[in-house]
């Protein structure tokens, strides 16, 4: 009787075991799906650069707080200007 006791105490305490591994893996896959809710990035810049490396469009702002969008053309000259 003492050995099925023991054997009874074991497999409960392996359900147990295999039911808490469940409920964390549950747990940490709805984390891990949940989307991001970050959907800001912020810079005092961006810079948009072509495949060759040169710089395409700027987007910054001045010293006096002011916002300017530069575009610039293939050989790096402004074209055009938003401020």
């Amino acid at each position: 009787m003492t050995q099925e006791r023991a054997f009874t105490t074991m497999i409960r305490l392996l359900v147990l075991l295999c039911a808490t591994t469940g409920v964390i893996a549950f747990a940490l896959l709805i984390i891990a799906l949940r989307p991001s809710l970050q959907k800001t990035v912020e810079a005092r810049g961006f810079v948009l650069r072509d495949s060759a490396g040169r710089v395409r469009a700027e987007l910054s702002v001045d010293a006096t707080g002011n916002a300017s969008l530069f575009f610039m053309d293939s050989l790096g000259r402004k074209k055009a200007v938003l401020k």
